[in-house]
């Protein structure tokens, strides 16, 4: 589609479902998705104001049936469209934004445009509905100088590998974790200079995820016989939630063996952390360390939604666990420091 000739910004709005698009049905009083993005707009026209509007209705379902294949619709949708748009912006359910943010972010590589996801707390139709500030101010954004996937949310615009869903309550219900938002939003959208500047190279889509990844979550009495189930159902990769700085069970229900297994069927397992804030270092204690050396990866600073989007990218890439490895320590987009110890 070739972009029309306006001197305001060209934005694509991709709409994909969620509390955003949730309006008053005139007939029974209830509330109900949009039954078109022209209806969506129409109750925002302040954004007439700010760019060029051209819409696409990629599919709409509550974000928690969010799955591969819905990512990879996306990816595509703004690949192909990438020349016609100076930005754009994505309407999407709360519950699932942050994986869905973290997935855009490992598939659209090289990026020199916004790419500015959104959501609500609220349905539009409802009184004091966040919906409102968060659409409209996500249309700012995306004719900002951000070369990058971010969330933007209440008051902060958070980089798509470092957002976590943080509240069912609040209208702030997004946090940037292990480093601050890269804007914020006030009188003023004001921008940080640690956001990503626009790169050389040419646009890339990198959505061959590989999905058979299954997140564990660590806790006192664990069987250590969870990993011959997922071993048996065929998972090509684990992460571990951890406790503390990656820590695991390994004395009584030791779990060692059952990562041993695994890494002998060549699964990778990469080991994170319960942790809101704070890096992954499984040299710091001895429960760690044991895990280093039979071959687990440390997710260091990465939140539990990157790192399994991470290691979904990784495991399409390559099935040789010293590449993985490679590239689970690499920063690709932002997602990822060195430890400091």
């Amino acid at each position: 589609m070739k972009k029309p000739n306006t001197e305001k910004p060209n934005i694509l709005l991709i709409t994909t479902g969620g509390t955003i698009t949730m309006v008053h049905d005139e007939k029974t009083g209830s509330l109900a998705p949009a039954k078109s993005s022209d209806e969506l707009i129409m109750h925002f026209p302040e954004v007439k104001k700010i760019a060029h509007i051209t819409k696409k209705e990629l599919f709409n379902i509550d974000s928690t049936n969010i799955q591969l294949n819905h990512w990879q619709k996306i990816a595509s949708a703004i690949f192909d469209s990438y020349d016609d748009y100076d930005g754009f912006v994505i309407t999407h359910g709360t519950d699932t934004l942050a994986y869905t943010a973290a997935a855009l972010s490992f598939m659209l590589q090289n990026l020199k445009k916004p790419v500015i996801l959104t959501g609500s707390q609220m349905p539009l139709g409802e009184i004091g509905s966040d919906a409102r500030n968060n659409f409209i101010n996500s249309f700012i954004a995306a004719t900002k100088d951000i070369n990058e996937v971010a969330i933007l949310f209440g008051e902060k615009i958070i980089r798509g590998t470092r957002a976590k869903k943080i509240s069912a309550f609040h209208l702030n219900a997004f946090e940037s974790v292990n480093e601050k938002p890269i804007g914020e939003v006030g009188l003023v959208i004001k921008l940080f200079e640690h956001r990503r500047m626009p790169c050389r190279k040419k646009l890339t889509v990198e959505s061959n995820f590989n999905k058979n990844v299954f997140l564990l979550k660590m806790f006192p009495s664990i069987s250590p016989r969870i990993f011959d189930k997922i071993i048996e159902m065929g998972y090509e990769g684990i992460v571990i939630e951890g406790f503390g700085a990656g820590n695991i069970p390994t004395n009584e229900n030791s779990i060692l063996p059952g990562i041993e297994r695994a890494i002998a069927r060549n699964i990778a397992v990469v080991i994170g952390t319960q942790c809101l804030l704070g890096e992954v270092d499984l040299n710091l204690y001895e429960v760690g360390m044991k895990a280093a050396k039979i071959g687990a990866i440390a997710a260091f600073d990465m939140t539990l939604e990157t790192t399994l989007c991470k290691l979904m990218y990784a495991l399409g890439k390559s099935g040789d666990l010293k590449e993985i490895k490679k590239i689970m320590k690499t920063d690709i987009c932002g997602e990822i420091k060195m430890p400091s110890r």
